[in-house]
């Protein structure tokens, strides 16, 4: 007896394909269905009940190649699941957790968990306290992410949002994380670059990613990061932390108009159907910092946009900017000056994360700031020709300085001490007499000692007892000769 059969004489209901188009379909007959309820045709074909007529049920079905109109369908009784357990890390999968990287079948005992389900409750949610430290110093001092947080990532495609995720992941992995990446619609290309990148890390085997590519069907597009949310939501019951990636939701919102409009129903702004803001607000409902027997736990979702020429005022990204706890933009301009990453410092905010800082590092972060507001409004004047102040030149001397220091390549992780350190030796005016060129050098000669002896030179967590910016300047002078030595 198939599984068809096995349905049809538990549920004792039988249905027919009334008619379908590409991969949705319409049944009839079932009167019992209910909304995520998985059915299956006598050949075997999968599919997930997505909204209730009258006497009609549409259906998003899994493969729909060889679908026939009038083919008996049974329903399941139980809500559409898909199977997890430990052994997909490391793997490759498509949403339904079945392996797309040739490495052979994910075997152990499989643990079956709903693909759609509410959100925790508020009484079950803890305040963000730890900060999710990405080692790209414009992000960790000035728009801090804290892990629970749902920071959403939004730029032009090619600006470097990609590099600023797998920088994320890599330093989330070697705290002991667990990190997903949920590609939708991505090239092959694309993910066995990122492949690549975590493998050469030495991370890829505490990472996941879930991909469908653009000749998949839409269905599994569809699914892809209910399906990665409900893999974080396993190992985050499992006492882990988790990170997850969703590349990019500007993609999902056209896989879910394409459905809605095979669906026929009614479109709305820019041809998006009226609930696209909750089906994403519900999605990343379901990240957070939660209480569990033993602390905590979290689930901290980046979220990506794409945006076309700056232009972050689109509906989609406006929608996903609603429901996230701030945004970081990758600014085209800034990625044509060649500044990587392109962060437009003063166009991002973090409402969460700030919370997670120590009062040096929030003191830091406020005296950078009005810097680098201070070089933008100065360069602006000095674009009319007029002759410059002693103290205009200084400023803007030091702004140059202050894009050296942030201008970060992707190999290059900063850790979070050194990045005081670093902020520290620029305020002392360290560098004021050297080029640019040669600070470039002194940050890497710095970089290499400090990830060889994890200190600077017995710096280490004296960072968190740092009270404000004269303290910091004291520790800077008593290490000094030590700094002189490294960089000659």
């Amino acid at each position: 007896m198939n599984e068809f059969e096995l349905y049809l004489e538990k549920n004792k209901e039988i249905g027919r394909v009334s008619a379908f188009f590409q991969s949705t379909a319409h049944i009839s007959g079932l009167p019992t269905l209910r909304i995520g309820e998985m059915i299956i045709t006598e050949s075997g074909i999968k599919g997930i009940v997505h909204g209730l007529k009258k006497d009609l049920a549409e259906t998003l079905m899994l493969d729909a190649k060889n679908l026939r109109a009038g083919e008996s369908v049974a329903r399941s009784g139980k809500l559409f699941e898909i199977p997890v357990n430990e052994n997909l890390l490391g793997r490759i999968v498509n949403p339904l957790c079945q392996p797309i990287d040739n490495q052979g079948p994910i075997r152990e005992k499989k643990i079956f968990k709903k693909l759609q389900k509410t959100a925790p409750p508020f009484i079950k949610r803890a305040r963000i306290k730890q900060p999710l430290e990405t080692g790209i110093m414009m992000v960790d001092l000035l728009v801090p992410i804290g892990e629970g947080q749902r920071e959403l990532i939004i730029g032009d495609a090619k600006t470097g949002k990609t590099t600023l995720l797998l920088q994320s992941l890599l330093g989330q992995t070697k705290k002991g994380a667990i990190c997903i990446y949920v590609g939708i619609r991505k090239k092959d290309i694309a993910i066995k670059l990122i492949e690549d990148y975590l493998k050469k890390q030495g991370v890829f085997s505490q990472t996941i990613i879930i991909n469908t590519t653009p000749d998949d069907s839409t269905t599994l597009s569809y699914l892809a990061p209910y399906s990665g949310m409900t893999i974080a939501e396993y190992f985050k019951d499992k006492g882990k932390k988790v990170a997850i990636i969703f590349d990019d939701l500007s993609t999902h919102a056209k896989v879910y108009r394409e459905i809605s409009l095979l669906l026929k129903r009614p479109p709305g702004r820019n041809l998006y159907p009226g609930d696209i803001f909750h089906i994403h607000a519900a999605l990343l409902e379901r990240a957070g910092n939660f209480k569990d027997k033993e602390g905590e736990t979290s689930i901290t979702a980046l979220p990506v946009a794409e945006t076309l020429e700056n232009d972050i005022s689109g509906y989609i990204q406006t929608n996903l900017m609603a429901m996230t706890d701030g945004h970081i933009f990758f600014d085209i301009n800034e990625f044509r000056k060649g500044k990587r990453p392109a962060i437009n410092a003063f166009l991002s905010v973090s409402r969460v994360g700030n919370q997670t800082k120590t009062p040096i590092e929030r003191e830091v972060a406020g005296w950078v700031r009005k810097k680098l507001l201070e070089y933008e409004r100065t360069l602006e004047l000095a674009q009319f020709g007029t002759e410059l102040t002693e103290e205009t030149q200084k400023t803007i001397e030091l702004g140059k300085r202050m894009e050296v220091l942030f201008n970060q390549s992707p190999e290059a992780i900063i850790p979070h001490n050194l990045q005081i350190i670093l902020i520290g030796l620029l305020i002392s005016d360290f560098w004021g007499n050297k080029s640019t060129v040669t600070m470039e050098e002194d940050i890497d000669k710095i970089l290499e000692v400090y990830n060889k002896k994890n200190n600077l030179p017995e710096l280490g967590e004296e960072i968190k007892d740092i009270k404000d910016i004269t303290h910091l300047l004291f520790l800077i002078k008593e290490m000094m000769h030590k700094i002189v030595q490294i960089v000659m």
